[in-house]
C-alpha cells in the first residue's frame, strides 16, 4: 500500500515518503472542494454514493478553478491555468513587493526610530562626539598602541593592562580608519540600531510583527538609555545595543541543541547551535569590555538558566559545554581585564568612563526607571512599569516568569549600586555607581512580561482585556517617544571639545607633542588628578589602574597646589617637574594666581584653557631622565623630595620611557640616572651589557646607579607575558569568530 494513501485530501501538511527526493520536489495536483450547493440536484445521490464506495480514492483535478472572478493569491488578477490543467499564481508586480518591504514593521520601526534619534542629536550631529563620561577617543594607531603596549604613562607610568574597550573600538574603528568616527556613528544610530536589536531577539515569540516592533520601539526609547546616550555612557550604550540580543543568545544554548525557542515561544530549529553559542559568547565578552556589572548579571543568568531550564536528559552534554563556553570563552577573550576587575571592585560598579560627579535619584524615581542626570524626564518609565504589572494581574503566565527574575535581578543591582558607594580608579571620593545599566536590566525584564501578554491564544475571557486596551501600547511609545525627545537634546554630550574636560592652547599642545613631556590637570577637590604624557585625557585613561602610592602622592600635590602655601607650592612643583610634567592645569583663576605666587622662579604663567582655568608653566621638567652627581644621588637614594633651590640639579637626558637609552660621560663615582617613570616590579637596566639593580629615587622613581666611566644606560620593561597573552587573545578571538559565522550546509540525500 503506498504511504500516502490514508493521506486526507486536502491536507497541506502530509509530509513525503522518506528516502524519497522526487517526493519533496512534485506536488501532486488536488482539485479543489465543491461546496455541495454548487453541484446538481440530480448528480448528488450519485457524488455521494462514489465517496462512500471509495472513501481513499482522490478526486480527478478539475483544469479550472471553480470561481475564476475571485481574488485568489491577495491579488486582483486571477490565477492563470496551464495546459496541463496546474493552477500557477501571477507574480506580484515590483510595486506591491516594494509597498510590502517599505510597509513591513522592521521598516517602519527602523524609519521612525531614525527620526527620532535626528530629532534626539539634533545639536550634535557630527562626527566628533565626546562629553560626560566620553573622553576623546584617539587615532586607530594610537588606539591600538595603547591596548597592547604593556606600560602606560598615565599618573607617572603604570603597568596595569589597557581597558579590553580599547580593542573594541580600535576593531570598530579599522572600516571607517578611525574609532572616533565609529562611536559617534554608534551614538547617532543608537536608537534604530537599540530597536532593531529587540526585534531580532523576540522573534521566536508567538506575536504579531506589529506587537514585536511596538515592544522593540518601546525598548529603544527607554528612559536609562536616553540617559546615558545623552550623558556619554558609552557602556550604557553598548549594554544597550547587546542586551537583547545576549540574552536570547543565551535561552537558545540553554536549550542543548534540540528544537526550542524562548519561554512561551513558538518552535525553533537549532542547526547552528555552535554558532549561536560563539556568538552569544562574543556578545558577552564585549559587554563585559565596557560594562563588567552586566557581564557578571548575564552570567548569573547563565547559571540559573541552566538549573531552572527544563531540558530532556540526553541534551545534558550540549547544555554543559554551552554553560562552559558561556562562562570561560569571555573571560579569554578579554584577559587580563577581568583579574583587574577582580582586584579593583570599583571597575565592576563604575564601569568604563571618565570619572564624573554621579547623581542617585529617589528610590520612588528609580522605581520609574530613572536613573536621574541630564536626558531623563522624571515618571515616564512608570509607563513601562505599570504596564507589566496589568500584564502580570490580568493575563499571568508561568512563561513571564524569566522576564520577573530579570526585572528582580536588575533591582537588586539597583540596590547594591546606591548602598555601595566606592572610590573611583583614578581616585577622588567615594560615590554610588550610575544605576542606567542595571535600570536597562530590569526593563528588558518588564518589556518581556508586557509582550508575553500579547501572546495569541484561543479567545478566552481574559482576551477581552488585550481589546479593551489595545490602544495603550501606542499611547506608551507616544510618551517614551516625546521624553526622549524633549530633554534630550541637552546633556554633556557634545560636538568638538567637550565641556568639563580641559582644552590646551594650540601652542601648548603642539609643544607637549614635541617635547614627550607631561601635563597635570588638576580638579576640584574630592575629584581625581588626571597626569598623562605629550596629551590631555583620552578615552581608556582613567580606566588604568595606577600605583596606589601614586594616586595618594597626586592628591597630596594637588591638594598644595590648590591651597597656594609658598613652601608647600615650590615643593609640589619640584616633585612634578621631577616627573617630566612641563604644563600645571589649576581648576580656578584666584588658585593659579595664588600658586604662580608662591612657586617662585621654579614656574611661570601660560594660555589659559578653552574653558578659562589657568595654567602654569615649569621651568625646568625632566624629559625623560636626569643624571644626578653624588650629592644628589644620596639624596634621591634617601627618598627626599627634590631641592627647590634654583640651581641645584642634575643633567638633563631626552628619552621616552618605558625604553630609555643614555650614554653618559666620564664623571665622578656615586651618580645616579633617575628615570621619570614610577617603581614597580618589571624594570630591567644595564650597563654596557651588564645587568645592574634598579633602585628608587625621590621616594618613587626608576633610578640607575651610573659608574665613573663612560657608560651607555639602557632600561626596559619585559613585555613577555603581555605578548603572550595578546597571541593567545587573538588566536581565541578568531577562533570565535569563526564559529560565530553560520555556516550553510546543503542538505543531505
Amino acid at each position: 500500500m503506498s504511504r500516502t494513501a490514508g493521506t486526507p485530501v486536502g491536507d497541506g501538511n502530509a509530509r513525503p515518503a522518506a528516502g524519497s527526493r522526487r517526493s519533496s520536489t512534485i506536488a501532486t495536483p488536488v482539485a479543489p472542494s465543491v461546496p455541495a450547493e454548487d453541484v446538481p440536484a440530480e448528480e448528488q445521490p450519485a457524488a455521494e454514493g462514489a465517496a462512500q464506495a471509495s472513501p481513499r480514492t482522490r478526486p480527478r483535478p478539475s483544469p479550472l478553478p471553480k470561481h475564476p472572478d475571485r481574488t485568489h493569491s491577495g491579488t486582483d488578477k486571477p490565477r492563470s491555468v496551464t495546459n496541463s490543467g496546474a493552477l500557477i499564481p501571477d507574480e506580484a508586480g515590483v510595486g506591491t513587493r516594494v509597498r510590502q518591504f517599505v510597509l513591513a514593521p522592521p521598516a517602519v520601526l527602523t524609519a521612525v526610530m531614525t527620526v527620532l534619534a535626528v530629532l534626539l542629536n539634533r545639536h550634535r550631529l557630527a562626527l566628533d562626539l565626546a562629553g560626560g563620561r566620553l573622553l576623546p577617543v584617539e587615532s586607530l594607531g594610537t588606539t591600538w598602541s595603547s591596548y597592547l603596549a604593556s606600560w602606560h604613562p598615565i599618573d607617572g607610568g603604570s603597568a596595569a593592562p589597557a581597558p579590553a574597550a580599547l580593542a573594541v573600538l580600535g576593531i570598530l574603528g579599522l572600516p571607517v580608519a578611525s574609532p572616533a568616527i565609529a562611536v559617534s556613528v554608534l551614538l547617532l544610530a543608537a536608537l534604530p540600531l537599540a530597536a532593531l536589536s529587540a526585534y531580532r531577539a523576540t522573534r521566536a515569540v508567538p506575536v504579531s510583527p506589529e506587537r514585536r516592533a511596538l515592544a522593540a520601539a518601546a525598548y529603544a526609547l527607554l528612559p536609562p538609555a536616553i540617559a546615558g546616550l545623552v550623558q556619554g555612557r558609552l557602556d550604557v550604550v553598548v549594554a544597550y545595543l547587546l542586551l537583547p540580543l545576549v540574552l536570547s543568545g543565551v535561552v537558545s544554548v540553554l536549550h542543548g541543541g534540540l528544537p526550542g525557542g524562548l519561554p512561551g515561544g513558538r518552535v525553533q530549529h537549532s542547526a547552528g547551535w555552535p554558532s549561536t553559542v560563539a556568538a552569544t559568547a562574543l556578545g558577552i565578552a564585549v559587554l563585559g569590555a565596557f560594562a563588567p556589572l552586566l557581564h557578571l548579571m548575564v552570567l548569573t543568568v547563565v547559571l540559573i538558566g541552566f538549573v531552572v531550564l527544563p531540558a530532556p536528559r540526553v541534551t545534558t552534554p550540549r547544555r554543559a559545554i554551552g554553560l562552559f563556553a558561556l562562562v570561560l570563552l569571555p573571560l579569554g577573550l578579554l584577559v587580563p581585564w577581568p583579574a583587574l576587575v577582580m582586584q579593583r571592585p570599583a571597575v565592576l560598579l563604575h564601569g568604563v568612563g571618565a570619572v564624573v560627579p554621579e547623581q542617585l535619584s529617589s528610590w520612588l524615581r528609580l522605581l520609574a526607571l530613572d536613573p536621574g542626570g541630564a536626558g531623563s524626564l522624571p515618571w515616564v518609565g512608570a509607563v513601562v512599569v505599570a504596564a507589566a504589572a496589568s500584564a502580570l494581574v490580568f493575563r499571568p503566565s508561568w512563561a513571564m516568569l524569566p522576564g520577573l527574575g530579570l526585572a528582580l535581578l536588575g533591582a537588586l543591582a539597583v540596590v547594591l549600586l546606591a548602598r555601595l558607594p566606592m572610590r573611583p580608579l583614578p581616585g577622588g571620593d567615594p560615590r554610588p555607581g550610575f544605576t542606567g545599566g542595571a535600570l536597562l536590566f530590569a526593563g528588558c525584564g518588564l518589556l518581556w512580561i508586557v509582550l508575553l501578554a500579547g501572546r495569541r491564544e484561543p479567545a478566552s475571557p481574559a482576551s477581552r482585556w488585550r481589546n479593551t486596551l489595545s490602544a495603550t501600547p501606542w499611547v506608551g511609545v507616544a510618551a517614551l517617544s516625546a521624553a526622549a525627545v524633549v530633554p534630550g537634546a541637552s546633556g554633556p554630550l557634545t560636538a568638538g571639545p567637550p565641556r568639563g574636560v580641559p582644552v590646551l592652547a594650540p601652542s601648548l599642545v603642539a609643544e607637549l607633542a614635541r617635547t614627550g613631556t607631561s601635563v597635570l590637570v588638576v580638579g576640584a577637590p574630592g575629584e581625581p588628578v588626571r597626569l598623562t604624557r605629550s596629551r590631555t585625557a583620552r578615552f581608556g585613561d582613567d580606566d588604568i589602574a595606577p600605583l596606589a602610592a601614586a594616586g595618594s602622592r597626586l592628591e597630596r600635590l594637588a591638594a598644595a597646589l590648590r591651597a597656594g602655601q609658598p613652601g608647600e607650592t615650590s615643593a609640589a612643583i619640584a616633585d612634578v617637574a621631577a616627573t617630566g610634567v612641563q604644563f600645571v592645569v589649576l581648576p580656578t583663576v584666584a588658585q593659579g594666581i595664588r600658586a604662580l605666587a608662591a612657586a617662585g622662579p621654579l614656574a611661570q604663567s601660560a594660555p589659559r584653557t578653552a574653558d578659562g582655568r589657568p595654567v602654569l608653566r615649569v621651568v625646568r621638567p625632566v624629559p625623560g631622565a636626569e643624571l644626578l652627581g653624588p650629592a644628589l644621588a644620596e639624596q634621591a637614594r634617601s627618598g627626599a623630595a627634590p631641592p627647590i633651590e634654583p640651581g641645584v640639579s642634575g643633567v638633563l637626558a631626552p628619552a621616552q620611557p618605558p625604553r630609555v637609552a643614555v650614554r653618559v660621560a666620564p664623571g665622578a663615582e656615586g651618580r645616579l640616572l633617575v628615570v621619570a617613570a614610577n617603581d614597580q616590579p618589571g624594570w630591567q637596566a644595564r650597563v654596557d651589557g651588564r645587568p645592574v639593580p634598579v633602585v628608587r629615587g625621590w621616594g618613587h622613581q626608576v633610578a640607575i646607579p651610573v659608574p665613573g666611566t663612560s657608560a651607555e644606560v639602557r632600561l626596559v620593561r619585559s613585555d613577555t607575558t603581555r605578548t603572550a597573552l595578546l597571541l593567545i587573545e587573538a588566536a581565541l578571538f578568531l577562533l570565535v569568530v569563526g564559529t560565530a559565522v553560520p555556516s550553510r550546509r546543503r542538505p543531505s540525500g
